[in-house]
């Protein structure tokens, strides 16, 4: 399956849960990213496939629109509430995935290839570690086959 897949997918995926102000018929408008659920075993997947690909010249337009894919899964786990407050590995893994994601941080098409994979690939492992982080908190037994 490719990377725009796996994305289309998770935004397939996301569905609204229902809140208490909506309705008899528990459908309403999001009100924020708890509103949707988040598909780890594609979230998995993406990270998998992100660290298979190759560091090579001819693998870069690959190695952007993985990482664009990596960058939005990893922008909705940093919305979750992962026990920031309580959890001091968790706050350090936030601190970290925001400097990742700064802006200046992000390699341009001016950047050597080697950049851009580095960058991918640190995304990825980031991602990685809150997507456990997300599926531990959310009783991980269902999510460990994936």
């Amino acid at each position: 399956m490719s990377i725009e897949s796996q994305a289309k997918t998770q935004a397939e995926t996301y569905e609204p849960k229902a809140t208490s102000d909506a309705g008899s018929a528990g459908i309403g408008e999001p009100s924020g990213p708890k509103a949707y659920v988040i598909d780890v075993g594609t979230i998995r997947d993406t990270v998998s496939a992100a660290r298979e690909v190759p560091v090579s010249r001819d693998a870069r337009s690959r190695i952007s629109s993985t990482t664009e894919v990596l960058v939005g899964m990893l922008e909705l786990l940093l919305g979750e509430d992962l026990n920031f407050e309580l959890d001091a590995a968790v706050r350090g893994m936030y601190r970290t995935a925001y400097r990742l994601l700064r802006i200046g941080r992000r390699p341009t098409n001016d950047d050597p290839t080697v950049v851009a994979w580095q960058y991918m690939r640190d995304v990825a492992e980031m991602t990685s570690q809150l997507v456990a982080a997300y599926a531990d908190q959310q009783g991980g037994a269902e999510f460990h086959g994936r």
